[in-house]
């Protein structure tokens, strides 16, 4: 009788556990399926968040735009400004004012070499070239001040300084005691 009863347990334990894996396929099979959706949601959730971000950079553009559009204006009226004073008195290279000061500064004189061939014969003959192993390169600081000294050099043009315009603003104050900042224009 033992093995009659062993036999029935162990096929009662058998149908069991068939039906328990039915049970967790069936099981696995539903969370799995729940998984997709929750995925798509989640997919559907970054694309939307996508658009709004391409949106808002969208907007950020077109307002920085108007914005540096506007500033750019406005400093440009005051480097009018200054450059009047400046005529007026050439003394006047800069203004300090409550918000901010005006600035301008003589830049360097450069040299541009616009024919090298009439240029490398007299460049040879007056040292005005700087050696670069296996190379030759024109010297442009021997350059200027050679052309400063003796005058027109062949295939060569002295383009001469220009005077730059800045201002600076102090950001954030009512008082003077903000961050200040400088924009060259």
């Amino acid at each position: 009788m033992t093995s009659f009863m062993d036999e029935l347990l162990a096929e009662s334990e058998a149908k069991e556990n068939l039906k328990n894996l039915e049970m967790n396929r069936l099981r696995a099979d539903q969370v799995l399926a729940a998984l997709a959706v929750l995925e798509q949601k989640a997919d559907d959730v970054n694309t939307l968040a996508d658009e709004e971000t391409k949106i808002i950079e969208e907007y950020l553009q077109v307002e920085l735009q108007k914005l540096e559009k506007k500033a750019s204006w406005l400093a440009w009226n005051l480097e009018k400004f200054i450059r009047a004073e400046n005529q007026s008195d050439p003394t006047c290279k800069s203004m300090a004012l409550p918000h901010g000061n005006l600035k301008l500064r003589l830049g360097r004189e450069k040299i541009q070499i616009v024919d090298m061939e009439k240029f490398m014969p007299v460049a040879q003959h007056r040292g005005l070239l700087k050696q670069i192993p296996e190379s030759f390169e024109p010297d442009l600081q021997k350059i200027l001040m050679y052309a400063k000294a003796a005058g027109q050099i062949p295939g060569v043009t002295l383009i001469p300084a220009t005077t730059k315009f800045s201002y600076t603003t102090l950001k954030g104050s009512k008082n003077g005691n903000g961050e200040a900042t400088e924009q060259e224009v």
